[in-house]
């Protein structure tokens, strides 16, 4: 074959190649698989609060979807410390995350979970552990009868700029049907002393000035 016939050939697998009809095919894209946890295990979260140091929420059950326990597994691989904790829960834990609210340098786990049908109401399971390992529970407090005036469930937890908030709609009360009246309360929490403290806080109009309420 000499060199005429070798670049007609090519130019020819060129041509060929660019005039063939585009595969316009679907793509199918395969979905993440997720992993299914084996009963009687419903939840599983890990943590880690620094390298080396891991906590593992895990929650448990069986005949029920509203109660059942959970563990708390604190496996500190560069001590080789490894302990764990259990106690009952009462609803489905939604989520579970660690911070240090008091700034004492001794991490707090915050554990949130909620109950079935409407309402939802709101169950909080708060643990500080030191260096050691050991936790101490620290106590959510319920709220007094002003916090509680038409509330409902229906909770929403979150943290924002280092604080904890909470936020849930107001209803109407003493009428025999319950309505939503558009208004939401939202409550700051603080720690100190292994103790939270709880303020409504309360915008004012449109403007940026904030009243602070504190409830004992």
């Amino acid at each position: 074959m000499n060199f005429k016939r070798i670049v007609g050939f090519a130019l020819s697998v060129v041509f060929f190649t660019s005039c063939a009809p585009e595969d316009k095919s679907p793509v199918v894209v395969k979905k993440p698989e997720v992993k299914k946890i084996m009963q009687p295990f419903r939840f599983h979260k890990a943590i880690e609060v620094k390298p080396g140091l891991t906590l593992d929420i895990v929650s448990w059950g069986r005949g029920s979807n509203s109660v059942g326990g959970f563990l708390v597994l604190r496996s500190d691989s560069t001590h080789l410390n490894y302990k764990s904790m259990a106690s009952e829960l009462d609803g489905k834990i939604v989520d579970a995350w660690d911070m240090d609210l008091d700034s004492d340098g001794n991490p707090e786990l915050y554990i949130q979970s909620k109950g079935e049908g409407e309402g939802s109401y709101l169950s909080m399971y708060i643990y500080e552990y030191n260096e050691s390992g050991s936790n101490q529970q620290i106590r959510f407090p319920e709220l007094g009868s002003s916090l509680k005036k038409g509330y409902r469930g229906s909770d929403s937890i979150y943290v924002k700029d280092g604080k904890l908030m909470r936020e849930f709609p107001l209803f109407s009360t003493g009428d025999s049907a319950v309505k939503a009246t558009g208004e939401i309360r939202k409550l700051e929490y603080s720690l100190r002393s292994n103790s939270l403290n709880v303020k409504e806080i309360e915008e004012a109009g449109k403007t940026d000035l904030k009243k602070l309420k504190t409830e004992n």
